[in-house]
């Protein structure tokens, strides 16, 4: 009774955050604000074995909307999900270790699909070791050339899709790829996967110029082979819900004045406002008020400041006072006109011309072109506020 009491206190342990406002991982649905459209999307489209592209910003929330999709796909035993992180990864050597690595982790290795998949890793000399930080089993595969990884990539999605459940995987920063030095990895796994009857694919990616290049050029080797969804910033009403409920059932309340400077602060960016309301939740405070959002918010800020001073090392003059004078406008629609280049004293527009690529290669700006205005914004919330 004791033991059995106790699994079951533990399991809850391990799936309640000590604070509601998660800012890594996933908890579960009630943790995870709103996404039902997106949500709604991806499960109609996996369901009917398409094949998709998702795109947003870094730190907008779409590993969490993966894990809140797997998470209502598990509920399936005719359904096995993978998700596949390549950001680190520098070629093709790296994205099929983090593949074989994906299915290694995601199968138990002593039965069914793990157990197969174990004997077909056999055949191919794996090292295996402990992540050092997670203290999760890990495997290397020692290979000699290039197209030995080009020929294990095909082998591991083959062998996926001859499983006897539905596979979906989903691989993030997928534009990685392009800057591998095998320049024909589009062309491989569009090769690889087009043929396949029992995988779906979802590709993240935060670069939305490259993916879009990716997917849309007639030019290259995935085009017209996805459908398409793009990720938004979380609706006002539904957030300003979302905090009042967490705050709430945690017998705490929060003024609506502070709920609006939270998200006006943040742009409703998920990342900086699960950040400051995390910040804000663990002050203890029982009855927020804005005067205490504020306070929560300045600390923040200069706690990251010596990063904040960091970067101004890292970039030029003129690159500095662009982004800066970017962070000041919030959103830049023109950043070539006169009236901009003069306010701010950044020379000539060609002078703009190269600062906005530097900053743009180094994903300190950001372009959004997916509205009817686009502009040019600071990635980082903070920085923006700090250099405001």
């Amino acid at each position: 009774m004791c033991d059995t009491f106790c699994k079951i206190y533990y399991l809850y342990c391990m799936k309640t955050p000590a604070n509601p406002f998660v800012i890594s991982g996933y908890y579960g649905k009630n943790w995870f604000c709103d996404r039902e459209k997106e949500t709604r999307l991806l499960l109609s489209y996996i369901k009917n074995k398409n094949n998709l592209t998702l795109f947003a910003l870094r730190r907008l929330g779409k590993t969490g909307l993966i894990q809140h999709v797997f998470d209502q796909l598990s509920s399936s035993s005719r359904t096995a999900c993978i998700y596949v992180d390549i950001f680190s990864t520098t070629s093709i050597k790296g994205f099929t270790n983090q593949l074989a690595n994906a299915v290694y982790s995601r199968f138990p290795e002593k039965k069914g699909i793990g157990q197969r998949f174990f004997s077909f890793l056999k055949l191919l000399r794996p090292v295996f070791s402990y992540d050092v930080l997670t203290g999760n089993p890990e495997v290397t595969l020692d290979l000699t050339h290039p197209k030995d990884y080009e020929r294990t990539i095909q082998q591991i999605l083959s062998f996926l899709d001859k499983q006897p459940v539905k596979i979906v995987v989903a691989v993030d920063e997928f534009q990685q790829i392009t800057t591998y030095p095998e320049k024909n990895t589009e062309a491989l796994l569009r090769t690889s996967i087009q043929h396949l009857k029992n995988c779906c694919f979802i590709f993240c990616g935060s670069n939305h110029r490259i993916m879009t290049e990716m997917f849309n050029s007639a030019k290259r080797p995935f085009y017209g082979s996805c459908l398409n969804i793009s990720m938004d910033y979380i609706n006002e009403k539904e957030y300003t819900g979302f905090i009042n409920k967490l705050f709430h059932q945690n017998k705490r309340s929060i003024t609506e004045e502070a709920i609006d400077y939270i998200l006006v602060f943040t742009e409703r960016h998920t990342y900086y406002t699960q950040m400051v309301c995390n910040q804000v939740f663990a002050t203890g405070n029982k009855n927020v008020k804005k005067e205490d959002v504020l306070k929560v918010c300045n600390e923040i800020l200069t706690l990251n400041e010596p990063i904040f001073y960091q970067y101004r090392t890292l970039l030029t003059t003129g690159q500095w006072q662009l982004l800066t004078a970017i962070a000041r406008e919030t959103k830049v629609i023109r950043p070539h006109s006169a009236d901009f280049i003069h306010k701010y004293k950044l020379g000539t527009s060609s002078v703009v011309t190269r600062g906005l690529e530097a900053l743009l290669a180094k994903e300190m700006v950001y372009y959004n072109n997916s509205i009817k205005e686009p502009y040019y914004a600071v990635y980082d919330k903070f920085l923006m506020r700090w250099l405001q």
